[in-house]
């Protein structure tokens, strides 16, 4: 093998001090080995702001001999808060050259890529509460059911729970999401205890407000309770219930569009009000984007029901974001936080105005947004956004890890796991690192028993509402499926159960990942394997912020760990056909059968989970 002719990780602290995104008050030190035939007589440390588009130049100075390395230090001085992005520029016998990121390594090129720097404010802090938790995302229609729901004269009413949801369209060709089946507040506030269970302690309920639809996404109203999920005071009951059992409720905010069924847009009239679609002199009109008056304007993705607001518009700001508006009026009601819609298609400004507002109702917030991709480094509509740089988003929902979650668990592709993981890590502050809603499944994908299957579902809707697992391949995603929960239980952040998830539900997307929550009908063996991964998690301080680094990841089989002063943590998933067994340094729990161990084992298509509280240093490697 050729010698390598530079060498530098940016994930090992080795090589860079501190990894991972910085505060703006923290420089960056960095270690280059050179091979000594290149003959470098200059080296520098080249800094791109990506707010300036200026690159800075620091000098890297010759400190040694390595082997047949010259060892080349120096470091990146204390930056502002912003997104920069580094490479080397070195000058030798050769002339000019880079070195550069290629993959996991450094190259030399003349056309470098560079390494992500992120930096933060010093001030930045994200609510403590979440950190080490469980969040639960509740649909709410399709949860449970306590006591008599109103029923509206413009809706189909299931009066069977558990049956299919509507998925054709009428007669106009719409497809309209005006079925339910009745779940509402009090139902989630009934099934506390079964929360409990589960090791929950944020419950995160679907869109609640007034609408016309089933999932509310539609806003009708942002200041009223749907009748259909209860009251405002069912809601301050619901929050109050859930702190006596250690949960908190965050709220979706759906502040990108409203319904056009609503009391600002009134387009069906049905509210009492003189909504923007009926009159320029509304008080409303300026908060959508009318390209012809009424009938052509601006909707989110076309949808005609979903009229976009002009974010930027001030009145519509102060609503949302005022004293007595939507954001602080609902965590005033019993929220600790909120899940921001399509977050990347609010304005920065927009959501800074959020994120004051609500901290300056409750301090320790939560604000969590809908990304699907990298969100620190995240461009839409043309912006570079800047979630994570103190004023906007505590953290997001975690998409990557989704996808990298299955692509292992069925394509058994650890390496690409473990570069999605240690990306996050390198990427997102840690502050927000520990608040990630790690999710399987949402109300946007397929359910993940369907997934797991790794078969090629249905195109069309007739097809998908009549697809169900065979025996085999549900027995085959009942096995999967504990395998990515175990990981997905202990990896950064915060796991987020999709209801129903943990009962074996299956389904296609929209509307079949929306079924009702099977009650008395659950898999028994996933319900168990979910409390006692909850009840794991919640004796588990390591989780709250502990390190992460990876120890295997190749054949199937990846292996990570997870360590801070409260013990050190290694969990992995084997899906090759050989046993992997690496040695301990010392005897660790294995916590999955509670017995005491000193080699770290797992069978083919098995998982493992071993514990030791007195492993207190981390061994190296990639600790973010």
């Amino acid at each position: 093998m050729a010698e390598k002719q530079v060498i530098f990780h940016s994930r090992l602290r080795e090589y860079r001090m501190p990894v991972g995104p910085v505060p703006d008050t923290q420089e960056v030190s960095c270690k280059l080995l050179l091979s000594r035939r290149l003959g470098i007589a200059k080296a520098e440390i080249a800094v791109l702001c990506d707010a300036t588009g200026n690159t800075m130049y620091y000098p890297l100075r010759w400190t040694g001999l390595e082997g047949r390395y010259d060892r080349y230090e120096g470091a990146i001085p204390a930056q502002p808060v912003g997104l920069y992005w580094y490479h080397f520029k070195l000058e030798g016998i050769e002339g000019v050259l880079y070195a550069g990121k290629s993959g996991r390594e450094a190259v030399l090129t003349q056309n470098p890529d560079s390494w992500q720097l992120s930096v933060y404010s010093s001030t930045y802090e994200t609510p403590a509460w979440i950190k080490g938790g469980t969040y639960y995302h509740v649909f709410v229609d399709r949860f449970f059911r306590s006591g008599e729901t109103p029923k509206r004269e413009d809706i189909h009413w299931h009066e069977t729970w558990g049956e299919q949801p509507d998925y054709l369209p009428d007669a106009k060709g719409e497809i309209l999401n005006c079925d339910f089946f009745g779940g509402n507040l009090k139902g989630v506030a009934a099934k506390l205890r079964y929360l409990s269970s589960l090791g929950v302690t944020c419950i995160y309920l679907s869109p609640v407000f007034k609408a016309y639809s089933n999932h509310k996404y539609d806003t009708g109203d942002y200041m009223q309770i749907d009748e259909m999920f209860g009251t405002e005071q069912d809601f301050r009951d619901l929050c109050e219930k859930a702190k006596k059992n250690g949960m908190r409720v965050i709220l979706d905010g759906v502040f990108n569009h409203t319904g056009s069924d609503s009391i600002y847009f009134n387009k069906k009239g049905t509210y009492d009000s003189l909504g923007a679609y009926q009159s320029k002199e509304s008080l409303y009109y300026d908060w959508y984007r009318f390209v012809e008056y009424p009938d052509d304007y601006q909707s989110w993705w076309g949808i005609h029901t979903l009229p976009q607001v002009e974010e930027n518009n001030p009145e519509f700001q102060e609503f949302i974001t005022g004293k007595d508006g939507v954001v602080r009026k609902w965590l005033r009601a019993g929220a600790s936080g909120w899940r921001l819609d399509v977050v990347d298609e609010l304005p920065d400004a927009f959501v800074e105005k959020i994120k004051a507002a609500a901290i300056a109702e409750k301090q320790d917030a939560l604000i969590i947004g809908e990304v699907w991709e990298d969100a620190s480094n995240k461009i839409a509509y043309d912006s570079r956004r800047h979630y994570f740089e103190g004023k906007q988003l505590d953290s997001v929902m975690n998409y990557p890890l989704r996808d990298g979650l299955l692509r292992f668990i069925v394509h058994k592709d650890a390496a690409y796991l473990a570069e999605t993981v240690e990306t996050l890590c390198e990427n997102y502050p840690p502050q927000t690192l520990a608040c990630l809603m790690n999710a399987l499944g949402t109300h946007d994908t397929p359910r993940t028993m369907t997934m797991l299957a790794g078969v090629e579902l249905p195109p069309d809707r007739i097809g998908q509402a009549g697809f169900v697992l065979s025996d085999a391949q549900y027995a085959k995603s009942e096995a999967l499926l504990k395998l990515a929960s175990l990981l997905q239980m202990f990896l950064p952040g915060v796991p987020c159960i999709y209801y129903g998830d943990e009962a074996g539900l299956q389904g296609c997307k929209d509307p079949f990942n929306r079924g009702c929550y099977p009650w008395g009908q659950e898999n028994p063996r996933l319900l168990a394997w979910y409390r006692k991964l909850g009840k794991l998690r919640a004796k588990l301080a390591v989780l709250k912020e502990g390190a992460y680094r990876t120890v295997l990841a190749e054949d199937g089989c990846f292996v990570f760990e997870r360590s801070d002063k409260n013990g050190r943590l290694l969990v992995g998933v084997n899906l090759s056909d050989k046993p992997v067994t690496l040695p301990l340094d010392r005897y660790y729990e294995n916590l999955l059968t509670g017995r005491p161990k000193k080699e770290f084992t797992l069978k083919p298509g098995a998982g493992g989970l071993y514990f030791n509280k007195a492993s207190q240093q981390p061994l190296g490697g990639l600790y973010l």
